[in-house]
């Protein structure tokens, strides 16, 4: 089973990509390319819990966050779910709370990934996820970067795609 990871990240709608872009390359970020997701979220007691599906690939996260200071501390779990029952055995043991889809633009600079997103019915997000090692927050560079980029970026999302997207989306899988 997956272990557990921790990222801090950054997410705020961003209503113009370009400037971003002009800053991921001034950094040295390297553009990764294009995915297309959809993630269907299912109703748990606590924290929450995804399948992702992407270009035939499908797997299950498990995670937590909290915020402050317009930061995201993020603890998660990946698991593969290539098994085609899975989504509708969850949906019909948890019910499902909504299904959210993408077009994911991802940068990767070092142990970052910024994802420059368009989630259908919500709009334009930008986040940025710092993979963290034991013993480092990444407060310092989610900092930095927020300072680079904050002048581009609009108001901070103290949430989930889950809580963005319109509920009327929701079916099982």
């Amino acid at each position: 089973m997956g272990e557990w990871r921790r990222n801090r990240e950054i997410k705020r709608f961003c209503p113009d990509f370009r400037p971003v872009r002009r800053v991921l390359r001034a950094i040295s970020a390297e553009r990764i390319g294009i995915k297309r997701q959809t993630d269907t979220y299912y109703r748990v007691p606590a924290g929450r819990l995804k399948l992702r599906e992407e270009g035939g690939r499908r797997e299950l996260i498990a995670y937590a966050d909290a915020y402050g200071g317009g930061l995201r501390a993020v603890r998660y779990r990946v698991v593969d779910a290539q098994d085609r029952a899975i989504g509708a055995m969850l949906a019909e043991a948890l019910g499902v709370s909504v299904v959210v889809r993408k077009r994911r633009e991802v940068w990767r600079g070092g142990r970052t990934l910024f994802n420059l997103d368009r989630v259908e019915g919500v709009g334009q997000i930008f986040e940025v996820e710092i993979r963290l090692a034991d013993g480092d927050d990444g407060q310092a560079e989610a900092e930095r970067l927020l300072a680079l980029l904050a002048p581009y970026l609009g108001e901070a999302i103290e949430g989930s795609n889950e809580d963005l997207a319109p509920q009327a989306a929701a079916r099982p899988t």
